[in-house]
């Protein structure tokens, strides 16, 4: 089975991603995907990995619908030349993945491990398009594809080159809250984070009106996210 498996076999997707992986793991369908996506070192695991988090993203907007599932379906069909009989067995890790709701982190982890950041831009592109294809990408969803993104690796710019392919708006990141461009250095960001943060503190303002006092706020609380997002990215 490979030494890949690791937490796949066990939680509340053990058996049905156990079968997956078995099928998956037949020498045609290795071939093909090597094939079609060479430089993946465990391919039962990449395809679960694929498949759930996709299921996930889709849930965030509510219950998978027959045209985010034909997403998956056709992105397999046509890249891996699946059949019938392998679809179903997506399918069955689909009605799963919405029955148990697990946790995305891991299987993005894992996802990564697998392909060996060969195919992150992948990921995030067919996020993305398992929700336009219903019109469903709303504030969750996108926090949720960020939140990937920035687990993948990628960083701001990679995001939104795959935002602007699909005629999104480009992500406000958190480099341009602090005024700064991407090339900055740690040091530079906690100096730009400590000026405007003064800058903005309610406290400066705490005599003025009501409406003055929570534009503050709501300022001070966007410097101070973008500077707690860079610190994670950065490990400042």
């Amino acid at each position: 089975m490979g030494a890949g498996l690791g937490f796949l076999r066990g939680g509340p997707l053990g058996a049905v991603i156990g079968g997956t992986i078995e099928h998956f793991l037949g020498k045609k369908l290795q071939k093909k995907l090597q094939e079609s996506l060479p430089g993946i070192i465990h391919q039962g695991e990449f395809i679960t990995s694929l498949v759930v988090i996709l299921t996930r993203v889709a849930m965030e907007s509510g219950a998978v619908t027959a045209k985010q599932v034909a997403v998956i379906h056709n992105f397999f069909m046509k890249n891996l030349g699946y059949g019938s009989p392998d679809l179903q067995s997506l399918d069955r890790l689909i009605d799963e993945v919405q029955s148990k709701k697990p946790d995305i982190n891991q299987f993005v982890k894992e996802y990564k491990k697998s392909c060996q950041n060969n195919y992150n831009l992948l990921l995030l592109a067919l996020c993305y398009q398992i929700n336009l294809v219903e019109n469903a990408l709303g504030e969750d969803t996108q926090s949720l594809i960020k939140k990937i993104g920035l687990e993948l690796g990628l960083s701001y710019e990679q995001h939104n080159e795959i935002r602007i392919k699909y005629s999104l708006e480009p992500f406000i990141t958190p480099y341009h809250i602090l005024g700064l461009s991407s090339g900055a250095s740690n040091d530079e960001i906690k100096r730009a984070y400590r000026k405007l943060a003064s800058q903005c503190h309610p406290d400066r303002v705490a005599m003025e009106d009501e409406n003055t006092v929570h534009a503050a706020h709501l300022k001070f609380l966007k410097v101070q996210s973008a500077f707690q997002e860079l610190e994670k990215v950065r490990k400042l």
